[in-house]
């Protein structure tokens, strides 16, 4: 069990996502972004297939701020920020939850063009380097862009490589490291990797997730594509934190296409069983599973969008 502070709240920008919709309604702890901007419409957000979230965790009267992940190009994450006015100059660390292209797209471009200071932390899996790809129907293999040690490094991220779990931001988030695989879900059967010069199957253990407690309300966790599986990943954060009350799970459950929907239905049983009270899937989820989720989860579903700001707070705080 790892120690993780109780946070007095948390916040979490959706920067890039596969999905944007300037007219979804607003609640308590879901604020969209405005149509209007000085009494003319805002200038447009950009959404790609990837993911990229602004988490800031709030500890009394200090805030802690992580990057989670940069999107699928050097375009859209820039693009977003620019036009919502937000600087990552108090970013304390940038985390990337796997190595594939759709969460690395900016990082290279976010420490050129001076959103992340010289010296921001990177925090990783060491197979997140891995040379990988996917293996088609016919047998052919498919290779996926490289993350590059060496550009991260010449444009000054500091790598932090840690396979196993591990707690940043001041103790306020805990980042579970590879996640122990044991549920019915399959992980990716289309991947490869090569290992030592072996190929592989690529189960993508560099997938970590990361995880918050919201006093008075219990545990948030953010995935990004969720190759552990999100039931893995649950079950996980709560063994690590020794919380069984999950309070909101953000991020790609990957359930997308025939391979993954075909436990979709026993996802969402696990899921109705931990009684989240905010479900956010988002881009790797799917169509298909994401309405199957909307549809029998309807009262914790909420449909993401860019620009989207999620705000969990205890009852008698902000």
């Amino acid at each position: 069990m790892r120690e993780l502070k109780q946070i007095d709240g948390i916040e979490i920008l959706t920067v890039i996502d596969n999905y944007i919709d300037v007219f979804l309604p607003e609640s308590a702890e879901v604020k969209r972004r405005s149509l209007w901007s000085n009494g003319q419409l805002a200038q447009p957000l950009l959404a790609e297939h990837g993911l990229c979230l602004l988490i800031t965790a709030y500890d009394g009267d200090k805030k802690h701020s992580v990057l989670v992940d940069s999107g699928n190009t050097a375009i859209g994450c820039t693009h977003n920020l620019d036009v919502m006015g937000i600087q990552l100059d108090q970013v304390e660390a940038l985390v990337l939850s796997h190595g594939h292209f759709d969460h690395t797209g900016s990082i290279l471009k976010f420490y050129e063009r001076g959103n992340l200071r010289q010296g921001t932390p990177l925090y990783l899996h060491s197979a997140a380097f891995a040379e990988r790809g996917i293996k088609a129907l016919s047998g052919e293999k498919f290779p996926l862009p490289q993350l590059s040690r060496e550009s991260l490094q010449e444009q000054g991220s500091k790598i932090v490589m840690e396979d196993g779990p591990s707690v940043i931001g001041n103790g306020c988030c805990l980042l579970t490291g590879e996640v122990p695989r044991r549920s019915f879900e399959i992980g990716f059967p289309i991947g490869w990797r090569n290992e030592d010069g072996n190929i592989i199957r690529d189960d993508i253990p560099d997938d970590q997730s990361l995880v918050f407690h919201v006093k008075g309300k219990g545990l948030v966790v953010v995935l990004g594509c969720g190759h552990s599986g999100v039931v893995n990943i649950l079950n996980y954060a709560k063994s690590l934190t020794g919380c069984d009350n999950i309070y909101m799970v953000m991020g790609g459950f990957h359930l997308t296409g025939e391979i993954f929907e075909s436990y979709t239905s026993q996802t969402i049983d696990a899921l109705i069983e931990m009684q989240p009270k905010m479900v956010v899937p988002t881009h790797c989820t799917g169509f298909k599973s994401t309405c199957e989720i909307a549809r029998r989860m309807s009262d914790s579903f909420v449909l993401n969008s860019v620009g989207t700001t999620f705000r969990i707070f205890p009852a008698s705080s902000k």
